[in-house]
């Protein structure tokens, strides 16, 4: 006896459509996986697109173009850059260009770096000094250099499309300013500067470096003091090709490092046990580092470049992206660590111990 209503022969469309969508998901599963998996031959900055324009989001996640990389010049970052007086001011020399960077013995990277270091050099001035940087940039991209945290002219303020335009692979600017904290004329302290173009590719791959303003003439400064710099890494190890961190599978980290090295490769901080230290702590990266010092504890005696009103105890400081903080601290004899406290970051593209540790070696 047939169905009512004709319906004899018909064919439910819904499992066919619920087959057919999950199939276009596992079609588009494996696109996107080639195009994270993928590594192409260096390709020129014409390739490169500001995210958010046309497939800029895809072209994002391509590893950094590496034309015209040479061998580091140094094995070494963050030493200190000499200026040379000129025309009433201190003038120095950054250039950005791509070289090949050991962050450990056995891994290189395929780092962006000024002056062939990562990190890159330490300006140090003091407060009220006029300062001249003549900047040329080497990359295959375009890119701009920021003063994090200086009080610079607008015009100087380094942000692409809203005080200058990006600076073009080959170009040059000169940026001038007077050594000052933002929102301190007279104050000193820790700051950086970076890259402010496509900064969650650019300063992971190495574009970083620390800028001191040392207090006016005739204070006193810190003595004992070190500088550490911390900062992540998203890299092949195969192949030392590096693509931007951020929190999103395929761009998550793998490596990282202070003073771009990776453990057992940092460099131990050796120091008089009992003798104050002062430590200049930089979070370089995109990630929240709780940085946890064994052996004692420190008081934070500046914040972001200010004095710090928090004089209390601690042994354990959070340092968001961007953020610095001074600790001074006192030790006994031994070899005492100092480390990231987030268990992955301590770890070398997942092995262990590694990245964010190193030790301060008090005699």
């Amino acid at each position: 006896m047939a169905p009512r209503n004709g319906s004899y022969g018909r064919v439910d469309p819904v499992p066919i459509l619920a087959a057919a969508a999950f199939v276009a998901s596992l079609i588009a599963i494996a696109l996107a996986f080639v195009a994270l998996t993928d590594e192409p031959a260096a390709t020129s900055s014409g390739g490169s697109m500001m995210m958010g324009m046309g497939n800029g989001s895809m072209e994002h996640m391509n590893p950094l173009a590496i034309d015209g990389i040479t061998k580091a010049p140094a094995s070494r970052g963050g030493t200190t850059l000499a200026g040379n007086r000129r025309d009433g001011a201190t003038e120095f020399r950054l250039i950005a260009r791509p070289v090949w960077w050991n962050i450990l013995s056995r891994q290189r990277v395929a780092a962006w770096a000024y002056n062939g270091i990562v990190p890159g050099p330490e300006i140090r001035v003091r407060n009220g000094e006029r300062v001249r940087v003549k900047f040329t940039n080497k990359l295959p991209e375009p890119t701009t250099v920021h003063w994090h945290g200086v009080d610079v002219p607008n015009s100087q303020d380094g942000v692409p499309g809203v005080t200058q335009d990006p600076i073009q692979p080959g170009a040059s600017q000169t940026y001038e300013f007077t050594a000052r904290p933002a929102g301190d004329r007279n104050g000193s302290g820790t700051f950086l500067y970076h890259s402010h173009f496509e900064e969650d590719r650019q300063m992971p791959a190495g574009l970083a470096g620390s800028l001191i303003i040392e207090p006016p003439a005739g204070e006193a400064a810190p003595k004992n003091e070190h500088t550490l710099i911390v900062s992540e890494w998203t890299v092949n190890p195969s192949t030392g090709r590096v693509r931007g961190t951020m929190p999103m599978e395929g761009m998550l980290p793998n490596f990282f490092t202070i003073n771009g090295k990776s453990f057992p490769d940092t460099e131990p901080i050796n120091i008089k046990a009992g003798e104050k230290t002062y430590v200049r702590l930089i979070n370089a990266g995109q990630f929240a580092h709780p940085l946890h010092l064994h052996g004692t504890a420190f008081r934070v005696v500046a914040r972001d470049g200010h004095p710090s009103q928090d004089r209390s105890l601690r042994d354990t400081l959070t340092l968001e992206s961007g953020e610095r903080a001074d600790v001074e601290f006192e030790l006994p004899k031994g070899k005492w660590l100092f480390h990231c406290h987030i268990g992955h970051h301590a770890t070398n593209n997942g092995e262990s111990p590694g990245g964010l540790l190193t030790v301060f070696e008090a005699t």
